[in-house]
């Protein structure tokens, strides 16, 4: 029997005087080099503070520095990395959404169906249903319906506080949408008088305004609709006279107000049509394509998603890759299955991962350091999807939410995603540093509540220490 062992060399050849001192001076540099490095890069950790990261070469796969790699941490948006991943590899950067306009000639239906797609306009609907209302004859009454069966009838996520659901970052999650489901209202006071205007145009918008002009701004607005399923917004408080003001809110019910805007406009376009229902597709004849309101390119959206941290568009890219994969009707646990089993493939052993959702506004969500370091690593060295990964990522100094953090390096010099909670600030991207190395880095910082900018600045730091030291 053979059994491998290393070879050892059991002589003792004579070392110097000379010699001796000098490799023991080497060690000894050597070892004074990484301890003032290591103290220099990585700025002091407030006691209080529960903290992981990773700095990784790209190019080697050599790990530089880590604190608690594997240990897990509520990811906040970086979470949208495993997203944008996970849509990379499974739709491609080049997919696109198609949302139909179908017409039953026999029953005299018209069918607006849900694909999922985020960030559909008023203006999409407004040309599909010119092209619907050119290629149809003029009937008593055509009926309008709209097919959701695409989603699972879950506007919010599991780990998602009710509380939340009227911020602007919590906007309900649909097989039909308006933009990204958030109204905008533009309040004005000139000449003593006070004007409302709201888009994207919601037919069935119910807005009541309580607001009293003049004196100081006390403004207060409520969002309801969610258990009906039509909008409903309130306003109360003071306005200052002479002033304009915009607010963001988020909506409910946009699949009805989606098709009541259809309906809208295809009166407007000459039909009579009825007020829109609710209903899956059941065709009693031949299907007549009558429009396709296409969406932009995958990496566009997530783009989108990235740069500006949209959590409704990322849960609705991460239920669209569980819909191609599993079929109707999707939903978020079906594409958080997906998105782990990915994360466990990459990184053996993840028996603590849990994810809720696609955004990481769930504060159920747990992830580690090395996970957002392996999605990185494949992203960036993808000769798939390489370069459009890397693209839909903010950029230090230039756009993003990266745009007025890292101001002190060369624009372009860091891509990567911003995650933020209330008692967490996470950072992870690829570096490129002063002497041209690639560096993939992951920090995850969960704090006491109040220290989320001083936390920033503490991740800031360690990015512009690791731009000069590397």
């Amino acid at each position: 029997m053979h059994i491998f062992q290393p070879i050892v060399n059991t002589s003792r050849p004579s070392i110097s005087r000379p010699d001796l001192w000098g490799v023991c001076g080497m060690i000894a540099l050597l070892v004074l080099v990484l301890l003032m490095g290591s103290d220099n890069v990585v700025p002091e950790l407030p006691p209080d503070w529960r903290c992981g990261y990773l700095v990784q070469d790209l190019r080697t796969g050599r790990c530089l520095l880590s604190r608690d790699p594997d240990r897990y941490f509520r990811p906040a948006s970086t979470v949208k990395l495993v997203t944008t991943l996970l849509a990379m590899r499974t739709l491609g950067p080049s997919w696109v959404y198609r949302t139909e306009i179908l017409v039953d000639t026999l029953e005299e239906s018209i069918y607006l169906v849900g694909s999922g797609a985020p960030l559909l306009s008023a203006e999409d609907v407004v040309r599909a249903a010119y092209e619907t209302a050119a290629a149809l004859p003029h009937r008593d009454v055509w009926k309008v319906y709209y097919d959701v069966s695409a989603f699972e009838e879950e506007p919010h996520c599991l780990g998602w506080h009710r509380a939340d659901w009227d911020r602007t970052y919590c906007p309900p999650i649909e097989a039909l949408c308006i933009g990204d489901n958030v109204l905008e209202i533009i309040l004005g006071t000139r000449d003593g008088e006070l004007k409302i205007f709201t888009y994207p145009p919601l037919p069935d918008l119910q807005l009541r305004s309580g607001l009293i002009l003049g004196g100081s701004e006390s403004l207060r607005v409520e969002v309801e609709g969610w258990d009906s399923g039509l909008p409903s917004i309130t306003l109360e408080g003071g306005l200052p006279s002479d002033t304009s003001l915009i607010l963001y809110k988020p909506f409910a019910g946009a699949p009805f107000e989606l098709a009541s805007w259809l309906g809208e406009c295809l009166r407007r376009a000459g039909l009579d049509v009825s007020r829109p229902m609710s209903r899956d597709i059941e065709p009693a004849g031949t299907l007549l394509t009558t429009a396709v309101m296409y969406s932009d390119p995958m990496f566009v959206i997530l783009t989108s998603m990235n740069k500006w941290s949209r959590n409704m568009v990322a849960e609705q890219v991460l239920r669209t890759v569980a819909l191609e994969e599993h079929g109707e009707p999707a939903s978020t646990g079906a594409g958080c299955d997906l998105a782990g089993a990915m994360l466990g493939r990459m990184v053996p052993g993840s028996a603590g991962l849990a994810l809720a959702d696609g955004s990481g506004l769930s504060r159920l969500n747990r992830l580690t350091p090395r996970h957002l370091v392996a999605v990185l690593e494949e992203g960036a060295s993808s000769t798939e999807f390489g370069p459009e990964f890397l693209a839909t990522l903010p950029v230090n100094g230039m756009d993003g939410t990266l745009g007025g953090r890292l101001g002190s390096l060369p624009p372009g010099s860091f891509r990567g995603k911003t995650g933020t909670l209330g008692d967490t600030s996470a950072l992870a991207g690829l570096l490129v540093t002063e002497s041209g190395k690639r560096l993939l880095v992951a920090i995850i910082i969960e704090i006491p509540k109040g220290m989320v900018y001083r936390a920033r600045r503490w991740q800031d730091r360690f990015v512009e220490n690791l731009y000069s030291s590397y």
